[in-house]
This record gives C-alpha cells, structure tokens and sequence, in this order.
C-alpha cells in the first residue's frame, strides 16, 4: 500500500511520516512537499495525507488527485479545523480532515477509515455531499398536500419509510455509494433523499442531520431493525484493526483458548471443526467465548483458504459492545442464533 504525504520539510513530515508507516505491515510512506509533483513518479497512491495548513497548494493536489483516481481516499491535517476551511476541501473531494492536536491513534484510526471507504469524522460537515440545486421539488418526501398552505415546513419530521433508512445509515457514517448498495438503488436517488430529508428537519448538511436523526425515535428504531436483520457496518470495526491475512490450514484459535478477541471474515473461508460448519465474507467469528463465564474458547476455527480477517480485541469489542447500542443488538442477535442452531445440531 502506497501512502502519499505531501507537506512541507521539517520535524512535523517527518513525525506524521513515522505514524503513517504503522498503518500496515507492507506500508510505503512517501514524502514530496508542495514545489513538486506530487504524481509524478508514476504508481498511483492507494491513500494521501495533506498538510492542509497550505491551503491553496493543498486543495490544488486535492484536485488534481480526484482526476488522477476518482474516490482517492484523502486525509487533509489542519491546525485549525473551521467550516470554511472544511467546506472548500469538500469541494476538492477530500474524505476527511483531522486536527493536528489529535492523537496518533486518531490519525490512524481515521486512515483506517477512509480505506474502508467511509468518511472521518462521520459527523462533521466534511460529508456534506454537493446536491444539485436545480433537485426539482417533487421528489420531497414531506407530505405536503396534508399541509394547509402546501408547504413542507408544517410537518418537518414526517418522512418515507425509505428515507428514515437512508438517514439511519447517513447517521451511521455510511457513504452515499454505500447507503445506495445496501438499499439497491442509485447514488442519485440517495442525494434525492438526503435532499429532502435535510429540508424537512431544516438543517444544511449531513452532520446538522445525523444531529438531529438522534432526536428521531424514528431513526433508533430504523438501526436497531438493521441491527436484527443481521447487517452490521463494518466501519466501526475497521476502527480498532487493520486486516490480518491468514494461510489456508492455519489456526485462528482452538476450542478452550482463552477468548482474547473477535474475528470478522473479510475473504476467504473458515471452518469450524467440532461443529462442522463453514463460514465466508461478512461473518464474525469468536463472539460467543467474550460473553462465556470462564471467556473460552467453544470450537475450533482453521481456515480453509488463504484468509483475509479483522481481528478486534476483547477490550475494544466489549468497549464497543457498551457504547454502540446498534453493535450490541447486532452481537445479542448474532449470539442467539448460533446457540439455537447448536441446540437443533444436538436433537439431531
């Protein structure tokens, strides 16, 4: 993996060049400052870090990049983070924006992130997504006719069932193009809905209306639906780990190891030996031995394949357990499924 840093010499390129080499084992930081071209060596950067203190020089490598690579994952680092700033960098395609009195753990962990292809912080203005401004009214989703003077604002709160779940996965940090995959429609058709949505609660960008999807019993009710019905953003895993590839026949843990962490497939096959089961893309693994009375291990997993897997801690699995109350469903759910297909295995 390839990472761009374009700043200026000094102490500072050189401390947050040390940081971005931990992002992974097979890690390439390269270093260029602003007077030269940053693309010119030829390969393509996999991900890029600006000092966005330079704000003319930063935004013309913002987007010169997005022409290079549409949707190349950017991280512009400002000593002092405000709309303003934030909202030209948006407009360059930037995906995230860090201060630079943030940890080095922040900065990775955001990394991470925009790799993923979410955005950082998922809250803040920095995902504001450009709408056109001739969206015709039409596709508003407030009832407008049931309003005595035809308008939106008298039921400010009154949306589709389609765009609470757009909202709900909007608040959840997810992008427009991963909002449009999960619910089988066009990126297009979620600026529609984003549009609408942020008329309704009069708000004029998406972190404004994640703010206010909290306040919606609407929106807890639409994410723990997604919790249950088994779909879980990987995300906010992504935030603690980076992908651990595994050889086929090797052994991620044996039935009665401690249970030290939890697994989340991202390629590959894993099988579980005493019960004989295999699982694939997308599935968590080692959940059941964090929440055992002794935190044992309940089977053993080898994989079949080369395997490409998240590995989340104990610590911040349960940290995350306790704060995310959609994770918390999503695991209960998770749990109480397996232990009833365990319990059918052993009547037949």
């Amino acid at each position: 993996m390839l990472i761009l840093f374009v700043a200026p010499t000094g102490l500072f390129r050189d401390g947050v060049a040390r940081l971005l080499a931990d992002l992974g084992e097979r890690a390439e930081v390269r270093c260029v400052d602003y007077a030269s071209n940053a693309f010119e060596h030829g390969q393509s950067p996999d991900l890029i870090v600006l000092d966005g203190d330079y704000l003319p020089d930063a935004l013309s490598v913002a987007t010169a990049s997005q022409r290079l690579t549409a949707g190349l994952p950017v991280l512009v680092l400002l000593t002092a983070v405000d709309p303003q700033t934030v909202e030209q960098f948006v407009s360059a395609g930037v995906a995230g924006h860090l201060g630079k009195l943030e940890s080095g753990r922040a900065l990775l962990d955001a990394l991470r992130l925009l790799l993923a292809g979410s955005r950082y912080p998922a809250s803040a203005p920095l995902v504001l997504e450009a709408l056109p401004p001739e969206m015709p009214s039409s596709t508003s989703s407030v009832d407008e006719a049931s309003a005595p003077d035809g308008s939106a604002d008298a039921k400010p709160h009154v949306l589709t069932a389609r765009q609470i779940q757009v909202l709900a996965l909007a608040a959840r940090g997810e992008t427009n193009k991963s909002i449009a995959k999960q619910l089988n429609i066009t990126e297009g058709t979620v600026k529609v809905h984003l549009y609408t949505v942020y008329k309704a609660l009069k708000v004029g960008s998406r972190g404004q209306a994640s703010v206010a999807a909290a306040r919606l019993q609407q929106i807890g009710d639409a994410q723990l639906h997604h919790a249950l019905d088994g779909q879980l953003s990987v995300g906010r895993l992504l935030a603690f780990t980076m992908p651990t590839r595994f050889k086929a026949d090797e052994v991620l843990f044996r039935k009665n190891d401690p249970s030290d962490a939890l697994y989340y497939v991202v390629r590959g096959t894993v099988r579980l030996l005493e019960i004989n089961i295999e699982v694939g893309q997308g599935t968590i693994l080692g959940e059941i031995g964090l929440f055992s009375p002794d935190h044992r291990r309940t089977c053993t997993a080898r994989c079949l394949s080369d395997c490409e897997l998240l590995t989340v801690s104990a610590t911040d699995a349960m940290r995350l357990y306790y704060q995310d109350p959609e994770f918390a469903t999503y695991l209960i759910h998770l749990i109480t499924r397996r232990l009833e297909a365990d319990n059918q295995r052993a009547k037949n």
